[in-house]
């Protein structure tokens, strides 16, 4: 069975939000998650290699093994819409195992504040390497001028700027034409420009490999029509009565942590990072202990890893004193958040699970033995979509995925809210 579109993500809520993309036009989207990693016989499957912090050549090999695994007609790269990550790495690697002779790289997402103009990549205004993204501990942004940071791969790079994005798909077409071995690093400020970008290089008849987060999926016309009956509401009646919700916040994004500050503190417990660093399972056992009770007392709970500055700089500092490295420490605390989730669902399981980091999602689908999510189609709000769990524990579970650097000072309040039968505002 050939599906219509296969999306190789880097990691697991940039899995989710670009399926969304797809599922909120009618596409049947399932994301695959977990070991397992569901697979589907119709639409858009959505797979994370979970790369964006792997060696170059590990990454590499990642993504050809799923573009070489899994037929389709239409190969879509998804790459972080801050720019971390491995990127000529993965884009070379979707490139030879699709057999395609171009790549449209247009990372740009005009709804979460991503815009890319005369090839500088801008984030809420500011150039990415200005942002938390140019900080990653792990893997952060050198350069915010988009053709440049692609210029280090084996295959040369153009650059299509706005004047030329801007005169539609045709101007594209032949600049797609033109660009023979070549990938071509692409300005959008609109979501037209994106419209533009998909439609030109669909037009022009070359084999592309499309690379971009969100936004360009969205843009996207997929050879199948969707089913217009099912768009946004695919098997989602909504939350029962009195819905109980579990929040899983991993992400230390200075976006997250601000709108954790929005969340009413009786619903937050912190995760005790420095025991987490040495002991992840007894702090993960405190932490499901006083999310149950507060499940119990108010019914939406959210555990978080982060909720204050310094946060993160003590967790650290109590590993190294234990002989645990960074990269072990940031593990045990995913570790700690999974477990505490699995925990919960073993004693008193939640009718909503809310996630927010891409690591920490995975972990926490994993300790659920879920293996695929069916988008719904819905969503709180740009590139923050709705599913459910197909299988597991949770299996049935309405679930909602963040980006951590994604959102309004209340995004995720609105997301508690959703999941639990109200609009947050």
């Amino acid at each position: 069975m050939t599906l219509d579109a296969l999306v190789v993500a880097d990691d697991l809520t940039g899995a989710m939000d670009t399926g969304q993309a797809f599922a909120a036009r009618g596409h049947p989207t399932t994301v695959a998650v977990g070991t397992g990693g569901a697979r589907p016989e119709e639409g858009v499957l959505v797979v994370n290699t979970d790369s964006r912090y792997l060696p170059p050549e590990e990454a590499r090999t990642a993504v050809e093994r799923v573009v070489a695994g899994v037929p389709a007609r239409v190969v879509y790269k998804k790459i972080d819409s801050t720019l971390r990550g491995n990127l000529t790495a993965e884009i070379g690697a979707a490139l030879d195992a699709a057999g395609a002779d171009r790549a449209l790289v247009a990372p740009a997402f005009p709804a979460g504040g991503r815009l890319t103009a005369c090839g500088l990549h801008l984030v809420d205004g500011a150039l990415v390497t200005d942002t938390a993204a140019g900080r990653d501990p792990d893997s952060p942004v050198s350069s915010a001028h988009l053709p440049t940071l692609l210029g280090d791969g084996e295959r040369p790079v153009a650059h299509l700027g706005v004047e030329t994005v801007a005169r539609g798909p045709g101007a594209v077409a032949d600049a797609v034409r033109d660009a023979a071995g070549a990938v071509l690093a692409c300005d959008a400020v609109h979501d037209d420009h994106l419209v533009s970008l998909a439609r030109g290089a669909e037009r022009s008849g070359e084999a592309v490999v499309y690379v971009g987060s969100a936004g360009l999926a969205g843009a996207l016309e997929l050879p199948t029509e969707p089913d217009r009956e099912t768009e946004s509401a695919v098997d989602d009646p909504g939350p029962p009565a009195d819905a109980r919700v579990l929040g899983i916040a991993g992400s230390a994004s200075p976006t997250t942590v601000e709108q954790l500050g929005a969340v009413p503190a009786e619903r937050l417990v912190a995760l005790d990072g420095e025991r987490a660093s040495a002991d992840p399972s007894g702090a993960a056992a405190a932490a499901a202990d006083r999310a149950l009770a507060v499940l119990d007392d108010v019914g939406t709970v959210v555990v978080a890893s982060v909720l204050e500055e310094g946060d993160v700089g003590r967790a650290l500092r109590a590993g190294r004193e234990a002989g645990v490295d960074p990269g072990t420490v940031r593990e045990r605390v995913a570790e700690s958040l999974a477990r505490v989730a699995m925990r919960v669902w073993e004693r008193a399981p939640p009718d909503g699970l809310f996630v927010t980091g891409g690591a920490v999602a995975g972990r926490v689908f994993d300790a659920l033995g879920a293996t695929g999510v069916r988008l719904t189609g819905g969503a709180v709000e740009a590139g923050v979509p709705i599913g459910r769990v197909l299988d597991g524990t949770a299996t049935g579970t309405r679930v909602v995925t963040k980006a951590g650097a994604f959102g309004g000072e209340r995004t995720i309040v609105n997301c508690l809210a959703r999941l639990g039968g109200s609009d947050g505002e």
